[in-house]
């Protein structure tokens, strides 16, 4: 249950405190199921749409979804985060009563006082038609207009600080007919440049699994051909809101590969190409296998000139960036965010002969 701080102004306050607690106490994960139905799957094996209307949002994958070889983008930018909680649609009105009558149950025989004053004043506003003094009150939680609106409320983003988590609890539930908006002055709606920043913050890009020739050990003055198993393309996710109606709030992340650079642990090396920025092939490909020409230089690679005997193990990296932009139902196309990054530094050994044979 997320803490609570009571101000003077208990007029407002206790209200808002309670629909913190009663609703936090039962909706801390961000993506339960709310028994809406998926979103129809369009487009084969590569498009995935996880429901994530729990949370008030859904993603929806045209390419790079959560797997096993996938990796989490990361913002090269350490300041930049999404955020840490949104106001916007959450509940049916029947799911709204189940969640509300469930902890406020739940959580009455543990509160005295005012603040036990205070939870019965608010049940009363929802089911009881209760006013208070900036919003009417409403019968049975507004069930009987089950299809005419949804419950906007609170909702928080598990992976940001559990304090700023709480920087939106200065909004109680609202009702909002199907199509519309909360009344103004509701702070901390749910936008598309904040699904802009979800949809960055779920997408997953191919890995950086490198692969090199020769195989374990490295030689001095040998070539260390260097490639990535997996394909770099463009990676596209969508996190949209349904406001009802048939309207929404949407806003499409897309992931572009830019670069793939080569760190090879120490200046002791010579680098392919010379810049260490290994260029990425018309099908993704980074890098190639050794081709069997002993005079061919690789296309992305390094030659260590120095061994690492009585030393620790150079640490070669290779570190992909992709540049982010997203659209929106804003009318926004193509606005940059944070540059995103994704590297696998590795462990090189590197022993030094006479002569070899390759």
């Amino acid at each position: 249950m997320q803490a609570v701080r009571l101000t003077a102004n208990a007029g407002r306050a206790l209200p808002l405190a309670v629909a913190a607690v009663l609703l936090a106490a039962g909706t801390s994960h961000a993506y339960d199921d709310t028994k809406k139905p998926p979103a129809k799957q369009q487009g084969g094996d590569h498009d995935r749409t996880i429901d994530a209307s729990a949370a008030g949002y859904r993603l929806t994958y045209s390419s790079g979804g959560p797997s096993t070889t996938n990796k989490p983008l990361r913002s090269s930018d350490v300041t930049w985060t999404p955020p840490p909680c949104w106001f916007g649609p959450k509940y049916t009105a029947e799911q709204f009563k189940a969640e509300y009558t469930t902890n406020f149950n739940k959580e009455l025989p543990d509160v005295t006082g005012t603040f036990r004053t205070a939870m019965g004043m608010d049940r009363d506003h929802y089911a009881n038609g209760l006013d208070y003094p900036d919003e009417k009150g409403y019968k049975d939680f507004n069930v009987a207009d089950n299809d005419k609106g949804q419950w906007w409320a609170v909702s928080v983003n598990p992976n940001a600080d559990p304090v700023a988590q709480m920087s939106c609890n200065d909004e109680r539930p609202q009702w909002v007919l199907n199509g519309q908006r909360p009344r103004g002055g509701t702070q901390h709606v749910i936008s598309a440049e904040m699904l802009s920043r979800l949809a960055y913050a779920a997408t997953q890009v191919p890995g950086v699994t490198v692969q090199v020739n020769p195989r374990g050990v490295q030689t001095v003055n040998i070539a260390t051909w260097t490639w990535l198993k997996q394909k770099y393309t463009t990676v596209s996710v969508r996190a949209s809101v349904d406001l009802g109606g048939g309207q929404e709030i949407w806003a499409e992340t897309t992931a572009r590969p830019a670069s793939v650079h080569i760190t090879p642990g120490t200046p002791y090396a010579k680098l392919f190409p010379r810049s260490g920025d290994c260029p990425i092939g018309a099908g993704g490909q980074v890098g190639a296998p050794y081709d069997g020409d002993a005079k061919a230089d690789p296309p992305c690679g390094v030659t260590y000139l120095a061994p690492t005997t009585n030393r620790p193990p150079f640490q070669l990296d290779v570190t992909a960036k992709w540049d982010v932009s997203w659209s929106g139902s804003d009318g926004t196309r193509d606005r940059p965010l944070p540059e995103g990054v994704i590297d696998d530094p590795r462990d090189v050994t590197v022993q030094e002969y006479q002569s070899v044979n390759r």
